[in-house]
């Protein structure tokens, strides 16, 4: 199947050239009038939730727990043990981010040459491993040996998850799909704390401390599901056996009717159009500014909490009500923000909400003041982070531009856990203003930056809307706000 989109003067446009034939099953134009069983589009869309959702959203939990319970084992017991002293453990949480970030490229090409099962299969078991082995360390440097080999396998991950996502719904379908995928890390994780804390119970149990345990158990769980992964996961579009050939055909209709959707092959120009595109890397930046918070908490979070007052147990049990709550918001916000199609008002909205967390955690006047500073920082950080993917899966039609553009955006979630992990020094706390004074920073920049990327997309909707120009060689595409 092949499809052109056209520009303003009738030509085609250079980036549509070459565009892939999807599988066998669909042969006919999008055009055609073709007589099918009708499709009932929300049961339809209940089946791939449950397809492809619901296994994005456990894998992705658990690879946040995977890679972020560093901070409970700290508390727990690692620190001593392992003797991270001054900045070794700022050093030992950041050294996961090198090889994520250099991975994350290359995964969205490699998952279309392979395939989305084996691909999946072959990273959970790897970074499973990965997770489980530093239960066994005996040294900081061996530490940092397995959180290299970590991040390599989670970095190839992650791209992969908005990219599949990105493939099945329409624009306006994504934000919700987005949000419950990257939110159910953050339910999990609101447990971690939990979780970690009756893992590290199991002191003496086979003759392993009990931080240990935090490592191991989580990360036999995550290799484990390598095998279910591999013979159940779904496909993308194009190769999914379990679709009925109407069905396929409807939700390629949909797609191309939502933003012109076909699959295209990446080549060296499509890359080199992605990677010249000044808006794929505002996007990128925008999530830079927001995850560096996101990653922050989930390292220091225990420590600030115990510089608040409260004994092991609390700093790591506390974790979880700010991230539920988060949870409910973050999803809620996805609903409503798909329904009247926008996105901008609720980043900058998060943005100052995070502002305002920030300035209570470092200066409030009690402790009641600080932790309500500790809900808003971490439900802004974590509620910004699916609206700003969405922003980005919206507003880049092209799916090779998309293979490109969303593991550029994960790269920058990377240097954000970098950043995250250095802001937060050892040497500052109890009450790390140091770190504070950058996040505020780092905010501020997210809510600019947004501000001045829908200042421009508002103006390009303008120029189509007079028909002055066709937004990315798209007759009415609109960029969303």
């Amino acid at each position: 199947m092949a499809t052109t989109r056209n520009t303003a003067d009738g030509s085609p446009p250079k980036d549509s050239l070459d565009v892939e034939k999807p599988g066998a099953l669909v042969e006919e134009s999008f055009t055609e009038n073709i007589e099918h069983p009708a499709v009932d589009d929300k049961k339809l869309l209940r089946r791939i939730d449950l397809r492809i959702v619901s296994w994005l959203s456990l894998l992705y939990a658990l690879s946040l727990l995977d890679r972020t319970n560093i901070g409970s084992a700290k508390v727990a017991g690692m620190e001593v043990d392992l003797e991270l002293t001054g900045n070794r453990y700022s050093v030992v949480s950041l050294l996961l981010f090198p090889t994520y970030i250099l991975l994350e490229v290359p995964s969205n090409m490699l998952i279309r040459r392979i395939s989305v099962r084996k691909y999946t299969a072959f990273l959970i078991l790897g970074w499973g491993t990965a997770a489980m082995c530093a239960g066994f360390v005996e040294n900081w440097r061996q530490l940092i040996a397995v959180r290299v080999i970590l991040g390599a396998f989670e970095g190839a991950f992650q791209p992969t998850c908005s990219f599949i996502i990105s493939s099945w719904y329409k624009r306006y379908e994504t934000h919700q799909r987005i949000a419950i995928w990257y939110m159910s890390g953050a339910f999990l994780n609101g447990f971690q704390g939990i979780i970690s804390y009756a893992l590290s119970r199991m002191e003496g149990v086979g003759g392993l401390r009990g931080w240990r345990w935090i490592f191991i158990v989580p990360g036999f769980v995550t290799a484990a599901l390598a095998v279910p992964i591999y013979f159940f996961v779904s496909e993308f579009p194009e190769r999914a056996k379990w679709l009925k050939p109407h069905e396929l055909l409807h939700i390629q209709q949909r797609l191309h009717a939502d933003r012109g959707e076909v699959e295209e092959k990446m080549n060296m120009h499509r890359l080199g159009l992605a990677l010249k595109d000044w808006k794929c890397w505002t996007l990128a930046f925008m999530l830079f500014w927001s995850t560096s918070g996101s990653y922050s908490l989930s390292f220091f979070l225990p420590s600030i909490l115990r510089g608040f007052g409260f004994n092991t147990a609390l700093s790591q049990i506390l974790i979880t009500p700010p991230m539920i709550v988060s949870v409910f918001c973050s999803v809620g916000t996805a609903f409503w923000a798909d329904r009247i199609r926008i996105r901008s008002p609720f980043i900058i909205g998060y943005m100052t909400l995070v502002v305002i967390g920030i300035v209570l955690i470092g200066w409030g006047p009690n402790l009641g003041s600080k932790m309500v500073g500790v809900f808003f920082m971490t439900i802004g950080n974590n509620c910004t982070i699916p609206t700003v993917i969405a922003f980005l899966v919206n507003n880049i039609p092209s799916s090779s531009k998309r293979q490109i553009a969303l593991p550029l955006q994960g790269g920058f979630a990377g240097l954000g856990g970098i950043a995250g992990a250095l802001i937060f020094r050892t040497q500052d706390a109890p009450k790390y203003h140091f770190g504070l004074y950058l996040s505020i920073v780092f905010a501020s920049c997210c809510i600019i930056m947004t501000s001045i990327l829908v200042a421009y997309f508002h103006h390009e909707n303008k120029k189509a809307d007079r028909g002055e120009k066709v937004l990315e060689t798209i007759e009415g595409f609109r960029y969303t706000l």
